[in-house]
């Protein structure tokens, strides 16, 4: 195999900022499908590789963008952690996501597309399905959960602390007490505020020692991540999903962020009203970021199986 990771940049929704886009692709091999990933907060899309990698190996062509305040999206490292434009960024996000699919499209017209997401790429992935699904093939929600209505209450509030301080503002303090209470359900790891993330050591610990994923959330992006939450968790969500559009959701059993598998089968059922029958897999002793821990063999073989079921499916 020769895959081939390419880097390219293209101006992003808000006009102003280069947004930074990989692809990996085997250029050897005829491409059977595009994959694109949203990743999720507070990290960026090389993260992605060893999962991207397989799936070249397998044929798909991927693609994922480092969203607004991530990654090398960034114009200095100040900015990393923080969105200026609060009130839009989820909508930035998304949009964002589009130019990057119509740039995949227009060089791959005819092979079935699929969208990724991963925790607040998740919920960005299910407000690009609901508003852009004509467009894809399938979409696979990975530690994804329904936010509760209160969600909207929690948006005001912030707004008014970003009237006074604005969107720059540091809220670390809040995302530090919110890893704290989540790893409260790991007793034996109750001194490490990113037990919730993954059973990984290794995987936490690369994760702190990431420069471009230790840094700093700002209120904006705080407000960013819950807005796509509430958006995606919407009652008439699933309702504006294309009744063909194939579906999976996966995520740990033991993911805080998903209420230990409950999030995710609210989410399910909503698809299921729509009329769509979603694949749902659950690991168990797994928390959040799947994609990294220690049985993501497993996940990344489940997931090309689905790929490959549905791709067969559809040209039935």
């Amino acid at each position: 195999m020769s895959v081939i990771k390419k880097e390219a940049f293209y101006i992003s929704s808000d006009g102003t900022h280069k947004i930074r886009a990989l692809i990996w692709q085997d250029e050897k091999a005829e491409p059977i499908g595009v994959f694109q990933i949203a990743h999720g907060s507070g990290e960026h899309i090389g993260r992605y590789d060893e999962f991207a990698r397989f799936l070249a190996e397998n044929g798909y062509v991927v693609c994922g963008n480092d969203h607004l305040g991530h990654g090398m999206s960034v114009s200095d490292e100040a900015e990393l952690g923080v969105i200026t434009d609060a009130e839009c960024g989820w909508i930035r996000m998304v949009d964002d996501m589009h130019l990057l699919g119509n740039i995949m499209k227009s060089r791959f017209p005819a092979l079935p597309y699929f969208i990724f997401g991963y925790s607040m790429g998740s919920f960005a992935a299910r407000i690009y399905a609901s508003r852009f699904g004509a467009e894809l093939t399938g979409a696979i929600f990975c530690g994804t959960t329904q936010m509760p209505a209160a969600t909207e209450l929690v948006i005001g509030g912030i707004d008014a602390v970003i009237a006074r301080k604005g969107p720059a503002q540091s809220a670390q303090s809040v995302a530090k007490l919110s890893g704290i209470l989540s790893s409260l359900q790991f007793p034996g790891e109750r001194g490490d505020p990113m037990a919730w993330l993954a059973r990984s050591a290794q995987t936490r610990q690369e994760d702190l020692e990431d420069p471009l994923c230790s840094t700093d959330m700002s209120l904006g992006l705080l407000r960013t991540l819950l807005k796509l939450g509430a958006k995606a968790s919407d009652r008439d969500w699933a309702s504006m999903l294309p009744a063909d559009l194939a579906v999976m959701f996966i995520s740990g059993a033991k993911d805080p962020a998903g209420f230990n598998g409950t999030g995710v089968l609210l989410a399910a059922d909503k698809c299921e009203k729509r009329g769509i029958d979603p694949t749902v897999i659950l690991y168990p002793g797994d928390r959040h970021d799947l994609i990294h821990e220690d049985d993501r063999d497993k996940v990344f073989e489940d997931i090309l199986k689905w790929l490959r079921s549905v791709t067969e499916g559809k040209a039935e």
